[in-house]
């Protein structure tokens, strides 16, 4: 049987053509999804050279238009604000300021280093294709949680279209406004954030000019209060829940492989992520993105990727390690697929994933979400 980790079809997006935006059936509904982008004012906004800074706080008249509701302290909005946030600015010559969340409140003590999107990235481009988990990796921000989930939804069947199509516009925009979508059960609230971003190495994209990432992690950080406050868990505000913990033991541990792992893995093609305790082979107290797990005669391999984006495992069936010898070659290529994700995930065998992460659980696709995202919530293309 082939790897579980479902491929996507994503292509790049293009701030000309809307048409390889990805859908946004909730914003559709509101007239404020990519067809209205479309418009040739909104194109020359998006393009266009503002030299003067607007506070959010100055555009209450059109905010109060969109519907704002509280959420855990948070404003968010029913109607997403954006497109005419967006032409406002742009009559203005201005870049939103959102002076809602300053520097000062995104780390105890504030941010010294920061700076807008256009002064730190030469040639900016949200996506550089789609959205893969490993487009970013954790550096010395203490989330690993939090990046394990966002990779994890990223690669989930019935996540990552709800991801993709969670920031608009999903393309550089001069004006630097932003709406990260926000679900709560059944009910959608847009965020809203400005592209002033911290430089103090909380995280990294792989491609230079790519910066998706790093808006998600604005979002929740606003949404928590803090930078500080990112953890694991977030894969509710994107319509995905978790089961709870299933524990593993040597007793039980053939009898989860069988009714837990292929269900999960194989059946659903689902992903998961899980942290360790105190771990000898893994990186103690740290969490891991779980992506496959496959058998070949008696060897059971469990699939997992570190968000730092490198591997550090070293134990058997490590990237290069002599086990591999125990496989042909052909089933390598076939069954475990060892070329893909660029060499940023790492086999272990599944005694080995036992001792170091003796746990499971289960994403899946929320009942509650709306039904405009629950159309998009499934592996096809939303870019036509």
């Amino acid at each position: 049987m082939k790897m579980s980790v479902v491929n996507f079809s994503d292509q790049p997006v293009d701030v000309s053509n809307v048409h390889t935006w990805p859908k946004s059936p909730d914003r559709d509904l509101t007239a404020c999804g990519r067809d209205a982008y479309a418009e040739k004012s909104v194109q020359e906004a998006l393009i266009g050279d503002p030299d003067k800074a607007i506070k959010l706080s100055e555009l209450n008249d059109i905010l109060a238009t969109c519907e704002p509701f509280d959420f855990n302290g948070v404003t968010l909005y029913a109607k997403d604000p954006v497109l005419a946030l967006i032409k406002a600015l742009s009559e203005k010559n201005g870049y939103l300021l959102d002076d809602s969340y300053p520097p000062e409140q995104w780390q105890s003590g504030g941010v010294d280093k920061h700076s807008r999107i256009e002064d730190f990235i030469e040639f900016p481009s949200m996506f550089i294709k789609g959205i893969e988990m490993i487009d970013m990796g954790q550096l010395y921000l203490g989330n690993c949680g939090f990046v394990s989930t966002i990779g994890a939804i990223a690669s989930h069947p019935e996540g990552h279209n709800v991801l993709f199509s969670s920031i608009y516009p999903p393309v550089y925009n001069s004006t630097g406004v932003y709406s990260v979508r926000i679900i709560n059960q059944s009910k959608i609230g847009y965020l809203l954030i400005d592209d002033d971003l911290p430089r103090v190495s909380f995280s990294a994209m792989e491609d230079k000019n790519e910066f998706w990432y790093y808006l998600i992690e604005k979002a929740f950080a606003k949404l928590h209060g803090s930078y500080e406050n990112l953890g694991g868990g977030n894969e509710v505000y994107f319509g995905i829940e978790s089961t709870a913990n299933t524990s593993i033991n040597q007793d039980n541990q053939d009898r989860i492989w069988d009714e837990k792992f292929i269900d999960i893995f194989k059946v659903k093609h689902h992903v998961t992520y899980q942290g360790t305790g105190s771990s000898t082979d893994l990186v103690s107290g740290h969490a891991y993105l779980i992506l496959d797990a496959q058998q070949w005669n008696d060897i059971k391999l469990v699939r997992l990727h570190n968000p730092w984006n490198v591997v550090k495992y070293k134990g058997p069936y490590s990237p290069g390690s002599a086990e591999w010898k125990n496989i042909p070659e052909d089933v390598q290529n076939d069954i475990f697929q060892n070329s893909r994700f660029e060499g940023k995930s790492f086999w272990m065998p599944y005694d080995l994933y036992v001792k170091n992460l003796p746990k499971i659980s289960d994403m899946y696709l929320s009942e509650t979400i709306p039904d405009s995202l629950k159309s998009i919530a499934n592996p096809s293309p939303i870019q036509e």
